[in-house]
């Protein structure tokens, strides 16, 4: 079983231009995807090649939204929204036979730190809740965190900003902790530098300047049916790159 997660910065934009051919050539069983910025409206008109799917769409035009794409028929999907209106459609849930799947799109800090707060004392708090409720969780996702300095390109220029505070990494170590799950491409790469996210500027990709920010997190009890995970830096259309997991079907 083969799940991909990719933030696509815009799911018309990313239809636009090689996203056929992506899923054609990497042919998922699943995808999860991240800042779709669609509406209700458009998530319907939608023409994506899979049997089941599932939109969460921020209330706001044009931003945030995630969505669950699959293949293998799940016992149910769901769209989570624990920020309450207005929704930001930041959290889909499939429910298959062995796992809970988890797609989420967390909270940027932004510039000026101006939303620190709420994520750090609030959404956190409730999304580690969420995902502990749950019965083998994975969770995958731009969790817009990076988890050490290994996964910053500047880690002493980028301390204290969005994504890299104290605050958040405490917060993303304690869910790992109290949630049991496990961060499976770093467990396999305990060395390895690669990234997942670059801005825009600056030729930041060409110069692989990047950030670690997008994972799969995978339950304790369910990684005997690890098989892998990639990072697919290659994949371009986007400013991430998709993640991927490989699971035993039986």
């Amino acid at each position: 079983m083969k799940i991909v997660s990719w933030n696509v910065n815009g799911l018309r934009s990313v239809m636009s231009k090689t996203f056929a051919e992506f899923l054609e050539s990497v042919s998922p069983d699943v995808l999860c995807l991240q800042e779709t910025k669609v509406s209700r409206e458009v998530a319907d008109s939608l023409e994506i090649p899979f049997k089941y799917k599932i939109f969460s769409c921020a209330d706001k035009k044009g931003y945030s939204g995630t969505a669950i794409f699959s293949d293998i028929e799940p016992v149910s999907m769901r769209a989570v929204a624990p920020e309450g209106p207005p929704e930001e459609g930041r959290i889909t849930v499939a429910e298959f036979e062995k796992f809970n799947l988890v797609n989420a799109y967390v909270p940027n800090s932004q510039d000026g730190l101006k939303r620190l707060g709420y994520r750090a004392k609030s959404w956190d708090a409730d999304f580690s809740a969420f995902v502990k409720s749950l019965k083998n969780a994975v969770v995958c996702g731009d969790l817009n965190v990076a988890r050490t300095p290994m996964d910053v390109c500047d880690p002493k220029g980028a301390r204290g900003c969005a994504g890299f505070t104290e605050e958040e990494r405490e917060n993303f170590e304690k869910m790992l902790s109290e949630c049991g799950l496990r961060d499976v491409w770093r467990d396999s790469r305990p060395d390895e530098v690669k990234y997942t996210w670059w801005s825009y500027f600056r030729r930041a990709r060409e110069r692989n300047r990047g950030w670690r920010i997008d994972y799969f997190l995978v339950s304790r009890g369910l990684l005997p049916l690890v098989k892998g995970a990639e990072l697919m830096n290659e994949v371009g259309g986007s400013d991430h790159c998709p993640v991927a997991l490989e699971l035993e079907s039986e």
